[in-house]
């Protein structure tokens, strides 16, 4: 949104500007060289964030082809973050900071002829190429001063004709100072619009495209809760459901209370760790109680909640982790999404990375998309396990129904009858072939119709149909495994698991071969790399749990054996006397394949005695 902040302040003062949706492109960089070529602007403005590096670098120099003459003008968290990307990506000026004001001085300094080192918060080149950076620039005190994105520049009315959903800002900047989090609205100072301005504005957006739906992403929407309760009372009017971001220090039930009766229907929290060492480390001033206390009202509120924790903070050791993963194995209902902790320009995590030698090249760094970093003190390979720990449970573990009736038709249709684990009402799911799964694993997650939360199906339905060139290979590497000719059975299945690892059996065969061969480990990462794919058949979990104990990690394969169990009941009431080779085929063939289930795994000796 920062881009359309900008180009609703250059109107405001009278300067003629194009804008450009690149979003809205089947192919954004034939329009991008279209539109620059059919508009000729004089001055060419970007804005975005470190992710998008190549993006803007190509942006950049394809700007300078088409137009030799134009100059260009960068902007966004990418070079706030880390001003030294400026001469790395050959904009001919830059806006650290807030770009609205900043903006409109370039210009008129650029129309007139002026110096533009009379102009704070940007970077330049002199007439001999040198690099200037001018004096920071003040942060905008009164935010009501600033006009509306420039909704209709950017067409956002043809996004909205497929999306009624919008995300929008009412404030800006956050007072704390998380160490792995950079705030390029202002770290340590907050402003805030008023809530009459917030409410005009998604007035607006009601009235001229029709948004049903807000999204408040503050970094902070609200230091206290008299202004949250403000923002309810006047919401309420306009019959919109929204969301919001809060830190779970404010809440209570009767903020909580008043925002879903005003419409609120998701309450984000940055939650981050449930170690004390870690949440300190982090610079957090949270307690594992105040993130415990804000999911539990929230989730009693019947309203969602959204967090993440993250691992790799350098206070993280296996046990910080362990507290983290233990206390969310145990509170599956939140829905808490697990992840790695990311090291970006701009935060003091990454300075101190730099600092310390483990950041060599900034941007190497950055144009290497700010890969994996290991900030802790652990040796990498004991922090990559806590790394796979994490997402074989983030993708695997589900918060299951109890699974009354399934069908499939035969025109492929699927249907579901359950028990939601939440309030215990039966729930019927229907017409499943044309409802997405989760990204994140191949489940369906879906809400309840009766409380509204969510929780996942324990059968995948429809069920897996492994396309005939998997099955092919599949039936070749069982040939050979049962000729005892393992290595030409895994070199079978390895190119099966090129073309995809939605077919379980295949994968627990690999597995089976690999403990037979010796490698628990390769057994393990083989199913944890899997298990995404087929989160809803148990004997995937038996398999994970059998390998992690080979492995060494009995308190994987205790979670993982039982979630085997948990699964295989909430299962039982729709499989038991059901037709299994129509709702799951791919069971009727590990039954098959492996008559002993995973108790038919033969380990063999590690070769050379490794």
């Amino acid at each position: 949104m920062g881009i359309a902040y900008v180009s609703g302040m250059l109107k405001k003062h009278g300067f003629n500007v194009v804008c450009h949706n690149s979003a809205l492109e089947d192919d954004w960089q034939e329009a991008f060289r279209r539109v620059l070529a059919e508009e000729r602007p004089d001055v060419l403005g970007v804005g975005s964030l470190t992710p998008s590096y190549p993006y803007v670098k190509w942006m950049l120099q394809t700007a300078k082809e088409v137009l030799p003459g134009v100059t260009t003008l960068l902007g966004g968290g990418i070079l706030g973050s880390e001003p030294g990307v400026f001469d790395a990506l050959g904009a001919d000026i830059g806006v650290v900071g807030e770009g609205e004001a900043a903006a409109v001085d370039i210009l008129r300094t650029l129309e007139q002829g002026g110096d533009l080192g009379q102009v704070a918060g940007i970077l330049f080149r002199d007439a001999d190429g040198k690099t200037i950076r001018t004096g920071p620039r003040p942060f905008i005190e009164d935010l009501d001063t600033i006009p509306f994105p420039d909704y209709e520049g950017f067409n956002f009315r043809e996004c909205y004709a497929h999306l009624n959903t919008h995300d929008m800002i009412s404030s800006r900047g956050c007072p704390f100072h998380c160490t792995f989090c950079y705030s390029a609205l202002g770290r340590g100072k907050h402003r805030a619009h008023s809530i009459d301005y917030v409410i005009r504005e998604i007035q607006h957006l009601v009235d001229t495209y029709g948004v049903k739906n807000v999204g408040l992403m503050d970094e902070v929407f609200a230091l206290r809760k008299e202004r949250i309760m403000e923002f309810c009372e006047k919401v309420k009017p306009l019959g919109i459901s929204w969301y919001s971001q809060l830190r779970c220090a404010v809440v209570d039930e009767e903020l909580l209370a008043s925002m879903r009766d005003a419409g609120c229907h998701t309450v984000f929290y940055g939650l981050e760790s449930m170690s004390p060492d870690v949440l300190k480390s982090m610079n957090k001033k949270l307690k594992p109680a105040e993130v415990e206390r804000a999911l539990e009202l929230t989730y009693q509120s019947r309203m969602d909640s959204f967090g993440n924790f993250i691992f790799g903070d350098p206070a993280e050791t296996t046990e910080t982790a362990w507290e983290t993963l233990q206390w969310w194995v145990d509170h599956r209902q939140y829905f808490v999404n697990l992840g790695k902790i990311d090291c970006w320009p701009g935060t003091k995590i990454y300075h101190d990375a730099v600092h310390s030698g483990v950041i060599e090249d900034k941007i190497a760094f950055i144009e290497k998309g700010c890969p994996l970093t290991n900030m802790t003190r652990m040796p990498w390979d004991e922090f990559l396990d806590m790394l796979k720990r994490v997402w074989a449970l983030h993708e695997g573990v589900l918060w299951p129904g109890r699974l009354l009736e399934a069908s499939v038709e035969p025109d492929g249709s699927a249907s579901a009858r359950l028990v939601c684990p939440h309030c215990q009402s039966e729930v019927v799911f229907e017409h499943l072939e044309r409802t997405a799964m989760h990204g994140d694993r191949q489940a369906h997650r879906l809400p309840c119709d009766q409380c509204r939360r969510r929780f996942d199906i324990p059968l995948r339905l429809p069920p897996v149909q492994p396309a005939a060139e998997l099955q092919a290979l599949f039936e070749q590497a069982l040939a050979h495994r049962d000729a005892a000719r393992l290595e030409e059975a895994m070199e079978c299945l390895m190119e099966l698991f090129k073309i995809s690892r939605d077919h379980p059996v295949a994968v627990v065969l690999g597995a089976s071969i690999r403990l037979a061969q010796g490698y628990p480990d390769r057994a393990k990462e083989l199913v944890r790399l899997a298990i995404r794919s087929n989160p809803a058949e148990p004997f995937m979990h038996d398999w994970a749990a059998l390998c992690y104990t080979l492995y060494g990690d009995e308190r994987m394969a205790g979670i993982f054996r039982d979630h085997a169990r948990l699964l295989r009941e909430c299962r039982s009431p729709a499989l038991a006397g059901a037709d299994l080779g129509r709702l799951d085929p791919m069971e009727v063939l590990y039954r098959k394949i492996f008559p002993g289930g995973v108790d038919s795994a033969v380990v063999g000796a590690r070769p050379g005695g490794q």
